[in-house]
Parts: structure tokens; sequence; C-alpha cells
């Protein structure tokens, strides 16, 4: 067998190239083994290992650099996208009625609007008393026989010393008001109103964040728990993997992915993605190396070696 000199070598790159081309992904890749080599691949120690050799190292360098970064975040936007996301996210914000009315019948949101309430109604009728006929010079008692007490149970809250039937009717009212209030509250939040306020608030956080520097967002990045979250990261992968509807959403996927892919050959598809050229170049770059040395290696000399037939 003759000597593959560098002008063979290329000429057996570029018909090994031309062939790649004339295939189809499907040919290369079988869904099935994707899955068994995700399985082997990300276990939670390579995971970890991958994560903390490439990963964090990387993130560690990005934040160091954007730290001493004085370039605006509206830097990687262009003109054009900022201006359409800007008139995108001033629309109105329609929130979801259903979670409106959740929201609003909460317990929690129905102790504050009752805490609200008793405590409007305290300050009323405090200010009723303290501006009633008299209630500088003991005149008070004869204004409002209840008065007295409850002016003397101030400290403690005025349902406190309204005494037990006035107190209890006080609790009726601002039980019986409660519908009226969270009705009125669920209104307002699916009110056009309330839908173009938030669209105008989301908008204006937007255009601020743009104004923020890289150095700003880099200072935010660090204050979130990296350490933790990748502690976690590859036991949140493993567990996801092992789970049946993630395992069979993921084969669905490669299949649908597979399919449309292979509708047309790699050569086909470098050609829409405007890398036929570069790849066949660097094909030339590094693979020429590679191949010389695999031809004057010595299992291969020794192939190259063996008598014909």
């Amino acid at each position: 067998m003759s000597e593959l000199d560098d002008a063979a070598l290329l000429e057996l790159l570029d018909l090994t190239f031309d062939a790649l081309c004339a295939s189809r992904v499907s040919d290369w890749v079988d869904p099935d083994r994707v899955l068994a080599a995700v399985d082997l691949a990300l276990t939670p120690a390579r995971v970890m290992d991958w994560h903390a050799r490439l990963v964090v190292p990387m993130r560690t360098r990005l934040l160091a650099r954007a730290a001493k970064s004085r370039t605006r975040l509206g830097a990687w936007l262009p003109a054009e996208a900022t201006a359409s996301l800007t008139a995108l996210l001033g629309q109105p914000v329609h929130l979801p009625r259903k979670a409106i009315d959740e929201m609003v019948a909460s317990e929690q949101v129905r102790e504050t609007v009752r805490t609200t309430l008793q405590e409007t109604l305290s300050s009323l009728v405090s200010k009723v008393i303290a501006g009633a006929p008299g209630a500088g010079s003991g005149g008070l008692r004869d204004a409002l026989s209840w008065g007295a007490r409850a002016a003397a149970s101030a400290s403690k809250g005025i349902l406190g010393g309204l005494g037990g039937s006035l107190q209890d009717r006080v609790r009726e009212v601002i039980d019986g008001s409660m519908a009226l209030v969270q009705r009125r509250i669920a209104e307002r939040l699916a009110s056009e109103e309330s839908a173009r306020s938030l669209g105008a608030q989301r908008q204006k956080v937007f255009l601020s964040t743009l104004e923020k520097t890289e150095a700003d967002a880099a200072q935010a990045l660090n204050r979130v728990p990296h350490e933790q979250l990748d502690s976690l990261t590859p036991h949140v992968i493993a567990h996801n993997l092992t789970r049946p509807e993630v395992r069979e959403g993921l084969k669905a996927e490669l299949h649908a992915v597979l399919e449309d892919l292979s509708r047309h050959t790699v050569g086909e598809l470098l050609d829409q993605a405007g890398l036929r050229d570069a790849t066949r170049q660097w094909l030339h770059a590094h693979g020429l190396p590679f191949a010389r040395s695999l031809a004057r290696s010595a299992p291969i000399s020794a192939w190259r070696a063996r008598p014909a037939g």
C-alpha cells in the first residue's frame, strides 16, 4: 500500500466528509441509545464533576469580568428589539380571574381585610368620641354613655372597651362587610385600569433594568446562593431522569426532532446553517493532523503491511 502523504490524507478526509454530508441524522442517532448514554453520563457524580470543572469556573470568570464593567445592560439588545420589548411589556396585564378569586378568598387576605376594617372602625369611633360635645369637661358621659369605657381602654383597642353586646355587633358588621370588600378587591384587580397599571409598571421595570450596568447585574447574581444550588443540581437531574413521564417526554421529543432533521441530509443541514465550507475547513485544519498521526501509528502501519487478500 502506498504511503499516505498529506495530499492523500486530505483527499481521504474530503471523501469521508462528502459521504457524511450525503447521510442523514437518523443514520447516526438512535433515540433509545441517546437515553442510555444520558443515563450513563448524567449520574450525580459525573454531573458534579463536569459542573465543578466547567460551569463553576466559567461562571466565576464571567461574574468577575462583569463586576468591572460599566456597560449598560441595554447594550445587549439592538434598538429594534428594545423598542419591540418596551411596547410588548407596556401592554395591559390581565390577571387570571380564577387566580384572583382564589387569592382574595384566602384566609390571609380575609384576616388582613378584617384587621383593616377593625382598625378603621376603631379609629373612626375614637375620633367621634374625641370630638363629641363636652369631651374635655366630663360631658362625654352625657353625650355617649359608652364613650368613657371606650376611651379608658383605648390602649387595648376600641373593641375591647365597648361592652359585650356592642362588641359583638361591631364584629357582626365587620364580618358582614367582608364579602363586599373582598368582591370589590377582586373587581379592582381584574379591572382594565389595574391591567394598564401592571403593564406600565412592568415596562418601567424593564427600562430601568436596561439602564443598570453589567457590574450591577454581577452584584445581584453574586447574592444567589450558588453553593447550595450547585450541590442540589446533580440530584435534581438524576431524580428527574428516573421519572417515567420525563423519560417518555424526552424519548418523544428525540423522535420528533430526529424525524424533522432527517428530512434533509447532513450536508443540506450544514448548508441551511451556512456551515458546510466552514466545517470542511475545520476538518482540514484539525482532521489532517489527527489523520497524519493515525496513519503513522503502529496499529495502522501493521494493518497496511498485511498481505493483500
